[in-house]
């Protein structure tokens, strides 16, 4: 029987690495999980468990058509920012590569693009511009595909995210967060939900194609505000957790996607979590039970 392959990139990351795993559980395909580094402690440790590990860089076009030969299907999320690379031309190099090599589905995380959300009003969340780009040149491609959109991720809470620590207070927590206040958007559990979403999606792209392929998904567990979702952390909690804006960020392209996120709803004409991925057997998490199973455990590292 022929081994199905399937590509993840950005392995060792919070995305890659959830599906990487969701893919050696449900074990319908074997992971190639595709890293820079192949020797970091991530890498071993998918490693370990089972995956294939590969180098190539997202510049690197021979490496990465080398990567999905005889793959069936590939996970694609880029890295934004990157000095080497320009983030859409990572995605076109993948896409390139992926056609070229005959794969036969691709599932693509992406973000709304800001330029085109706000009508020209915030232009410089080259993150989410550059991913929508990418996302409408694999649609161009005629490479069969599926496109997850992410919201604010509930892990952004662990670490000092955009350089904004969590505050201890006498009696609770302080959450600040370069959203204005009253901001509603989609929140991912991703580290959770995204690995199982794009199993659900690789499984059942052959059988199920009327209700997958061509489609952009909205991977979430809430929309709500950011104040609301503090209140759900306390209740599981047990203690008060505040949502705090910071104001505007320094970094223009942070302070345009929150901007954003204030005055044009995100992926607005989806219910959320996505009825389309349930239908498709994915069970989002809920931000209760984020605060009570990692939120809470964090807190007491």
């Amino acid at each position: 029987m022929t081994t199905r392959i399937a590509i993840v990139f950005g392995a060792t990351g919070q995305q890659g690495s959830s599906v990487v795993r969701a893919l050696l559980e449900d074990g319908t395909f074997r992971p190639r999980a595709v890293t820079r580094d192949v020797n970091s402690s991530s890498a071993r440790a998918l490693a370990q468990l089972g995956a294939e590990i590969v180098s190539a860089d997202f510049s690197d076009k021979d490496a990465i058509k080398n990567v999905v030969t005889g793959a069936e299907v590939v996970f694609l999320v880029t890295v934004p920012f990157s000095p080497v690379s320009p983030e859409d031309v990572q995605g076109k190099n993948v896409v390139d590569a992926s056609k070229e090599a005959g794969v036969r589905f691709m599932v693509f995380s992406t973000l709304p693009g800001v330029s085109e959300l706000s009508n020209g009003k915030y232009t410089n969340a080259t993150h989410c511009d550059d991913k929508e780009k990418i996302r409408k040149y694999i649609q161009a491609s005629g490479v069969p595909h599926a496109s997850i959109g992410t919201g604010f991720f509930f892990e952004n809470t662990l670490k000092p995210f955009a350089g904004l620590p969590l505050e201890k207070t006498d009696n609770g927590y302080v959450w600040n967060a370069y959203a204005r206040p009253g901001s509603v958007t989609v929140h991912t559990w991703v580290t959770r939900d995204m690995g199982p979403s794009v199993v659900a999606l690789f499984t059942k792209y052959t059988t199920r194609a009327s209700e997958i392929v061509g489609q952009y998904f909205v991977l979430g567990s809430a929309r709500t505000s950011f104040e609301d979702f503090a209140a759900e952390l306390s209740k599981a909690l047990g203690a008060p957790v505040h949502f705090k804006s910071a104001g505007k960020a320094g970094f223009l392209p942070l302070s345009d996607m929150f901007d954003s996120v204030a005055e044009y709803p995100w992926y607005g004409e989806v219910d959320i979590p996505d009825p389309r991925l349930e239908k498709l057997g994915v069970k989002t998490g809920t931000i209760e039970e984020f605060g009570r199973t990692v939120f809470k455990s964090h807190l007491a590292e």
